[in-house]
C-alpha cells in the first residue's frame, strides 16, 4: 500500500508541477486541423469506389503531452505519436478479398498560435500486396519528414501548404513532393447540420504524371464544438498517382461514396 501511496503522490504532484507551467499530459485533440481530403491523412473511414472495391482506413493519433499559454487557447503546441493501416478490399464473385495493406507509424510536434497552424512529422510508411491480390510486389518502404502550415479564416475554414521529403525511400526516387489544400464548412440548423468541401492537390518527385487531386464534398451531421469532429458523409474524386503504394506508378480517377468519423 505504501508504494502505491508513494506512486499517487508523485502523480499529483507531477500534474500540479505540470500545470503550474501550462504543461499537460496526454492533451485532448491537436493543434493542425484534419486534412480531409489527403488520401492519405490518419483517419477512419469506409470509401466505396462502386460495387468493385472498398477502401478501410484505420487510424488514429495520441498526443503525449502538450504546452498551453496562460492566456488560455491563443497558443499551444503538442508532441504525439500516429498510426494508420490503408486497405483495399476488391470484388471477386460474391466476396471481397484483401488486395492491398499500406501501414504507417509516426512522430508529430504540432503548434497553434491564432488563426495559424504549423506541423512536423516523420512518418514510415510501407506497403504490401495481400493474398487477395493477382499482381507481383515490389520492396516499397519510406521514411518522409513532412512540414506543413496552415491558416484558420474562421473556425469553419482551413487553408494549408506543406513540403514532404523522403528521407530515406525504397525503391530509390526523387524526393521531394509539395502539397496544398483547403476545407470549409457551412452551418445550418445551430450547427447540427454542415455542407462541407475539400480539396487537396499534390505534386510528386516520385512520379512522371503530375498532379494528384483529390476533392470531397459532402455532408456533416451532429454538434459537437468543432463540427469538423462529426460524422460524415462524402462524395470524393480523385485522379492522380494511385495512392496505394505497390501501384504508386499507376495513374487513376476513381469517383468513390465514403463515410467517416474522426476520433
Amino acid at each position: 500500500m505504501k508504494y502505491l501511496a508513494l506512486i499517487l503522490l508523485i502523480l499529483v504532484t507531477t500534474e500540479s508541477a505540470f500545470s503550474s507551467l501550462g504543461l499537460e499530459l496526454i492533451p485532448k485533440g491537436r493543434p493542425f486541423r484534419m486534412t480531409f481530403a489527403d488520401p492519405r491523412e490518419v483517419r477512419m473511414a469506409l470509401v466505396f469506389e462502386g460495387s468493385t472495391k472498398i477502401d478501410a482506413t484505420i487510424g488514429n493519433y495520441f498526443s503525449l503531452f502538450g504546452i498551453r499559454s496562460e492566456e488560455g487557447s491563443d497558443w499551444f503546441f503538442h508532441v504525439g505519436l500516429e498510426g494508420c493501416g490503408y486497405f483495399t478490399m476488391r470484388q471477386s464473385d460474391n466476396r471481397f478479398p484483401l488486395e492491398t495493406a499500406d501501414g504507417l507509424i509516426g512522430f508529430y510536434t504540432e503548434t497553434a498560435v491564432g488563426p495559424f497552424q504549423y506541423q512536423f512529422r516523420l512518418t514510415h510508411i510501407s506497403a504490401h500486396l495481400a493474398d487477395g491480390s493477382t499482381d507481383g510486389s515490389i520492396a516499397y518502404s519510406r521514411e518522409t519528414a513532412i512540414l506543413r502550415t496552415g491558416y484558420l479564416l474562421n473556425q469553419d475554414t482551413h487553408f494549408y501548404a506543406g513540403i514532404h521529403y523522403m528521407v530515406n525511400t525504397v525503391p530509390k526516387l526523387p524526393r521531394w513532393t509539395y502539397q496544398l489544400g483547403a476545407s470549409s464548412f457551412f452551418r445550418f440548423f445551430e450547427g447540427k447540420l454542415a455542407p462541407f468541401a475539400a480539396f487537396d492537390l499534390k505534386h510528386k518527385g516520385d512520379v512522371s504524371v503530375n498532379p494528384s487531386l483529390s476533392l470531397q464534398l459532402g455532408v456533416a451531421f451532429g454538434n459537437p464544438p468543432d463540427i469538423y469532429k462529426s460524422f460524415r458523409f462524402f462524395y470524393s474524386y480523385f485522379t492522380g498517382t494511385d495512392p496505394r503504394g505497390q501501384y504508386y506508378t499507376k495513374h487513376v480517377t476513381e469517383h468513390s461514396i465514403g463515410i467517416e468519423m474522426q476520433i
